[in-house]
Order: structure tokens, then C-alpha cells, then sequence
């Protein structure tokens, strides 16, 4: 892959470029440390030739470790292209269309109206039977006993 397209001059890769003067320049006013033209230059050709990329590299791979530890599927994020073919995506959305109707014709029904010059099928939502449920009072010895006296043949 190509860093670059040569017909149109775009990057396509996330690129760096560091200048060790300004760097050095930065971090010595950081530091407090003031120092001159040449000192600066010196410092920076003396971390050009030995300045190693280790902290950098362990801040990538322990960016590249959380990531794979933090998502369960990490693939999910590379196209797996022809893996799906037509017919299967068909099939899944044959079922889906069915599961829809299904549940359609659970909660509608279709009511036409009618005028002299149209018809119109239109969907009416279906009402729901809500089914009290019956509360048990609970009766003491002596309500049941005026309540038997009260329905009890006077003799």
C-alpha cells in the first residue's frame, strides 16, 4: 500500500515529523535551562544520532494491548468482504420481513374505508383485554357469622 496517492498528492497514513531543535529549544525553556544557538544545535545533532524510539514504542504497543484487552470482538473492525453472499443476506431478510408481519397481524387489524370514488385499507391498533384480577377480602369469624345470619331462613 502505498503511503500516497502520486496522481493526487493525499496521505492516506498519519505521518510525524519532529524538529529536534524546536524540541530541544521547548524542553530547555521547560527545564528553565537557557542555553544558545549552538548548544541547541548541539544537543539536537547529538539526539539525532542517539535517540532511541523505546518509550514511544512501548506507548504504541501498550495502546495496541488495551485496545485488543477493552474489545471483546476486535475484528469487527476489519471488513470481512465476500464472507456474506447474496443469498444468505436474502434469506435473513426474508425472515425479518416475516417476524415484522407477524407481529403486525398480532396488534392490527385492517379496516377499509369506503367512499364513493375510493377504498382505503387502513390499520386500526388492536385493543389490549386487561384482565382485573379479582382482590380476595379477607373475612373474620365474626363478619361470616352475621353475614350466614342475615342469609338464614327465619324459623
Amino acid at each position: 500500500m502505498e503511503p500516497y496517492n502520486n496522481d493526487t498528492g493525499v496521505h492516506n497514513r498519519v505521518q510525524i515529523t519532529i524538529d529536534l531543535n524546536e524540541l530541544v529549544w521547548a524542553r530547555g525553556e521547560h527545564l528553565k535551562c537557557e542555553m544558545s544557538v549552538n548548544q541547541n544545535e548541539y544537543l539536537a545533532e547529538t539526539l539525532r544520532r542517539s535517540l532511541t524510539w523505546d518509550t514511544m514504542y512501548s506507548m504504541i504497543d501498550q495502546t495496541i494491548l488495551e485496545f485488543f484487552e477493552n474489545h471483546e470482538h476486535p475484528e469487527v473492525w476489519d471488513p470481512h468482504y465476500g464472507e456474506t453472499t447474496i443469498e444468505s443476506i436474502d434469506v435473513t431478510m426474508e425472515k425479518e420481513q416475516k417476524a415484522r408481519e407477524k407481529e403486525f397481524k398480532k396488534n392490527f387489524d385492517m379496516v377499509k374505508l369506503e367512499s364513493s370514488s375510493w377504498t382505503l385499507e387502513v390499520p386500526v391498533r388492536k385493543k389490549k383485554v386487561v384482565k382485573k384480577k379479582e382482590e380476595k377480602k379477607e373475612v373474620s369469624a365474626d363478619t361470616y357469622k352475621a353475614q350466614e345470619h342475615r342469609y338464614s331462613d327465619p324459623q
